[in-house]
């Protein structure tokens, strides 16, 4: 029970209003509600006199928006050199009222969704919708975007019938599994709903000491690395239920258990394995078409190119391409395109946090999260598993964004044998400190 100017509780004052006469009351009121109009009349007049700024934040209120209003795209500012020729526009709900094509925007979590959805945005000027609404949108409006981590247990597919196309956003499984665990870590590890809510403004803030990072690797470094790949495979493969663990096709009754390991040991979950033969079996969601047509990716991109000057406008282009001329989609011309992909990686005008906003001087740098050489030839393995698989005839055919998928592995793969490498440097210079030391 709360209390009123620190001296009432809520029944006492309703008991010291009644024992005043009625004018008394009446006259009481009466002042309130004049003094609350003029009230009010000032503050509307200092908001009207006053430019209201953007909000800029993850967590924007569209509880009142206006969905009926025309959008204007980013604007493209004549005599202006490319990359600096366009200025930023906030990003809205689409008009309600009209057919949408929308795009599903998937990726193993912490895998850079953010680093897409924010170019999406700047192209469109529509907003992106998160699988779990963990933020005060409505949730059974249309959005042209949204993004997922389905089917591993951090994601939902909760858009229905509702997505028309897919676009998978690759990153490092290395770095990818960094990114995620610090996700886990402003969020204190959530495993619900309303946790996860309540704790969404801490994400892109903090870093975990390194002793919790050795911890989550002890944990989990096989299954989520493994999950990587397996993830992977799922939207390549249009929906295609297989096994975290050995990524042979698997059963309906074992991907329900993958996809809540929160019930499941992994321990219980090798157990399920069976060496009986097994029909393959589809995601019921891609499977015949019930709600999308192909699950399969029209298009794929990377984390690590997209923020990247040299090839992140050609990465936007990546996108643009599958959405522009889609219905309800307006896309912002092309020589703006460059200038969007400044706008949000470089000046970050978005006001949306990112990765680099969890730096600071009290947090651990980066290369003091450590991967051990058993560790990246793990990690190596899975990545010449998929480039084999990938390359071949079979899955050229059937599996698109193959050819694509496979340049980014190699680039992968090189980068794991780089960072063995700078091990082997930094374990060689240590030794050589201990050699000369008397």
């Amino acid at each position: 029970m709360g209390y009123y100017k620190g001296k009432y509780k809520r029944d006492d004052l309703t008991t010291t209003l009644k024992h005043k006469g009625r004018t008394t009351l009446f006259r009481f009121a009466g002042l309130v509600v004049l003094f609350g109009g003029c009230l009010n009349l000032i503050q509307t007049a200092r908001r009207l006199r006053k430019p209201r700024p953007p909000v800029y934040s993850s967590l924007r209120n569209l509880k009142s928006v206006d969905y009926s209003t025309m959008r204007k795209l980013v604007t493209v500012v004549e005599n202006e050199p490319e990359g600096e020729n366009c200025r930023w526009v906030e990003p809205e709900m689409v008009n309600q009222t009209e057919d949408l094509f929308s795009t599903i925007l998937v990726a193993y979590p912490g895998s850079g969704k953010r680093a897409a959805f924010l170019q999406l945005e700047g192209l469109t000027q529509l907003l992106t919708q998160d699988d779990w609404s963990l933020n005060d949108r409505p949730r059974d409006a249309k959005y042209a975007f949204v993004k997922t981590q389905y089917p591993h247990h951090e994601g939902v597919w909760a858009w229905g019938n509702k997505g028309n196309q897919t676009i998978y956003v690759l990153q490092n499984p290395r770095t990818a599994l960094q990114t995620y665990m610090f996700l886990l870590h402003e969020i204190n590890y959530s495993t619900s709903w309303f946790d996860s809510y309540t704790r969404v403004d801490n994400t892109f803030t903090l870093r975990p000491n390194v002793a919790e990072w050795q911890d989550f690797k002890n944990a989990r470094f096989f299954r989520e690395i493994h999950g990587w790949s397996w993830h992977l495979e799922f939207w390549m493969e249009n929906g295609l239920f297989r096994d975290i663990f050995t990524h042979e096709i698997t059963t309906t009754q074992k991907m329900d258990a993958l996809m809540n390991p929160s019930i499941y040991t992994e321990a219980e979950l090798i157990a399920f394995e069976t060496d009986e033969d097994i029909d393959a079996t589809w995601d019921d969601h891609c499977d015949d078409g019930k709600d999308m047509v192909d699950c399969r990716p029209v298009a794929m991109v990377s984390y690590e190119k997209i923020i990247d000057p040299s090839t992140g406008p050609l990465e936007i282009a990546k996108m643009a391409a599958v959405i522009e001329g889609k219905q309800g989609i307006d896309v912002v011309q092309q020589d703006a395109w460059k200038c969007v992909w400044n706008k949000v990686v470089a000046l970050k005008e978005t006001g949306v946090r990112v990765e680099g906003d969890r730096e600071g001087p009290d947090r651990p740098e980066m290369e003091e999260y450590v991967f051990t050489e058993e560790e990246v030839m793990i990690i190596i393995g899975e990545l010449n598993r998929l480039r084999t698989k990938y390359s071949s005839p079979t899955w050229q055919a059937a599996a698109l964004m193959s050819s694509i998928l496979v340049e980014y592995l190699d680039e992968y793969i090189a980068d794991q044998y780089e960072y063995l490498a700078e091990l082997s440097t930094e374990d060689s210079s240590e030794d050589s400190t201990e050699d000369s030391t008397p």
